[in-house]
Parts: structure tokens; C-alpha cells; sequence
């Protein structure tokens, strides 16, 4: 099977993935159930968290990671990502990572590959696994999922706010978005509320999940930074608009200072270290399932 989209997945799958992502984490050691498996991880795009937590989780359970760099390979001499894919499947491997600029590449790969993929990443559609690292962090917080969660900031060109909503759909959250109206879709099937007020935002919700401008799929800002600082950066005067029990959290990387505060990116109500964390456990429930049967 593959992993392409949180959609993939029903209720019942994403709870056995965050039961079993937080049995991994009370392991001392897991069990070694990708022996004898090589992952490639193709990522045509950066990657700090994503990349380095598959890294750790597939090591985790056993498994080898072949790391390939597009940068150095001869995708710079004009070799195409398909041709890329299939000249690493024939040598063998068990499984690929992906993660790509293009929306829709991954379902476009399943055409020609055999072996299972595991979307990383595709552009602004799809970040699965993302999601369920955020869900299980809310789950083991809160322990529950129907939640109240305000996503604030670029939503428009955000993957991982496609995916994370849709995943708390399935479990009855209400999902409210948050953000200058070049950064919001107009409508989103689902979404209880979409608005340009914080305060209007974070009113009674239980997660407050800031997102960075990405400046890397905008050719031109449409907005001024500064005033996007203002109006909605996530600090410690602005989550007193939420409730006292409410969370920050964040998929990172972070723009420090612009869409959250220094006072409190790792404060007592962030859970963002524990995001970090959870992915490793995470990404070795969704390999243990797509790779290790």
C-alpha cells in the first residue's frame, strides 16, 4: 500500500496509527521490523524535520536509508523525476519517501512505480504524515480529537493545513481559519469559520496552529510583512485571546518573531518540541504499516 493522502486513510487507520506511534514511544528499543529493508528517500525539495524524522524512524526499526540529493544527481544533467524513480526502483529497493514542488506528483508516480510511495510533501496539496504526527500530539495532550483548532496564517498555499484539516473533519473537529484574505481560501468544505480577526479566531478553541508565510511559492508577497506581524503574530498577549487551556503549535520551520514570538515558541503552552518528537513515532507506525508487512 501507499501513503498519498490523509484521505488515504480511514478513522480507524489514523487511531491505529497514533496507538501505535505511542506505543514506539515507550519503547526503549523498537522492534527491528524493517530488517533487511532499503527506503529511498527522494526529496526535490528542502527538508529539515521531515526528511531527518523518516532518517530516524526507519534507522529505528532496522531499516537502510538510501538518501538521494537531487542537487548533486542527474536530474541536474535533465533526467526526469520519473526516470529518476524507476532507475532507483530497479536496483532493488523496498520503498520510497518523496517529497516534491509539484501538486499531484506523487499520485502521477504510481502510473510507473511498483513499490510503495510515502508522500512527503507534493506543493500546497498534501502533507499525510504530518498530520498524523500533529493528531497524535493533540490525542495524547487532550486525549481526543474533537477538538476546536484555529489554523492561522498562509493557509492558502499550505499543505499541511489541507491535511490536518481533513483528518480532524474525520473525528468531528472544528476546524477555523485565520488570516489576510490573500493568505485564505474563500470557502473550504468543513471549515466552520473563516475570518481575518484573531480574536474572532481564537475564541473558545483548544488548539491554536500557526503557520509561516511561505515565501517560496509566492513570486511577489501580496502582503507587507510587518503588517502581517501586527495583525497576527502568535505571542504571549495574543494567546490570552484563547482559553487558558488552549496550545500553540506549529509544523515548522518558524519564521521567530514574525508568525510566533520568542516569549513563546517553547514556552508551557507550546507543544512544538513534542510535534518534533511524535513525528519519529509517527512516520514508524506509517512505515511499520506500509513497508514492514
Amino acid at each position: 500500500m501507499d501513503l498519498l493522502s490523509i484521505t488515504d486513510l480511514s478513522r480507524d487507520d489514523i487511531m491505529g496509527i497514533i496507538n501505535r506511534a505511542l506505543e514506539f514511544k515507550k519503547m526503549k528499543k523498537q522492534p527491528q521490523i524493517l530488517d533487511g529493508k532499503f527506503i529511498v528517500t527522494a526529496f526535490f525539495e528542502p527538508s529539515t524535520r521531515t526528511k531527518l524524522s523518516f532518517h530516524r524512524a526507519i534507522k529505528g526499526l532496522g531499516g537502510k536509508v538510501i538518501d538521494f540529493i537531487a542537487s548533486v544527481s542527474a536530474i541536474q544533467k535533465g533526467e526526469t523525476d520519473i526516470d529518476t524513480l524507476l532507475t532507483l526502483e530497479a536496483m532493488d529497493i523496498d520503498a520510497f519517501v518523496v517529497r516534491v514542488r509539484r501538486n499531484g506528483a506523487p499520485m502521477e508516480w504510481k502510473n510507473y512505480v511498483k513499490v510503495p510511495i510515502i508522500n512527503g510533501g507534493d506543493g500546497t496539496n498534501q502533507h499525510p504524515t504530518q498530520a498524523l504526527l500533529d493528531l497524535t500530539t493533540m490525542y495524547e495532550h487532550f486525549g481526543r480529537l474533537d477538538l476546536k483548532v484555529a489554523i492561522v496564517g498562509d493557509i492558502l498555499h499550505s499543505r499541511v493545513a489541507n491535511s490536518l484539516t481533513q483528518g480532524l473533519l474525520m473525528f468531528g473537529g472544528k476546524v477555523r481559519f485565520c488570516g489576510p484574505k490573500e493568505f485564505v481560501p474563500a470557502r473550504y468544505d468543513g471549515v466552520e469559520l473563516i475570518t481575518d480577526s484573531l480574536e474572532e479566531a481564537l475564541d473558545g478553541v483548544d488548539v491554536v496552529y500557526a503557520l509561516r508565510v511561505q515565501k517560496e511559492r509566492i513570486e511577489k508577497l501580496p502582503i507587507n510583512i510587518d503588517e502581517f506581524f501586527r495583525r497576527y503574530q502568535i505571542n504571549h498577549k495574543t494567546i490570552k485571546m484563547a482559553p487558558e487551556h488552549a496550545v500553540l503549535m506549529h509544523p515548522g520551520p518558524f519564521n521567530r518573531n514574525i508568525e510566533v514570538s520568542d516569549n513563546i515558541v517553547y514556552s508551557e503552552r507550546s507543544l512544538i518540541l513534542q510535534q518534533v518528537k511524535n513525528g519519529v513515532y509517527s512516520r514508524m507506525a506509517v512505515l511499520e504499516r506500509v513497508v514492514g508487512s
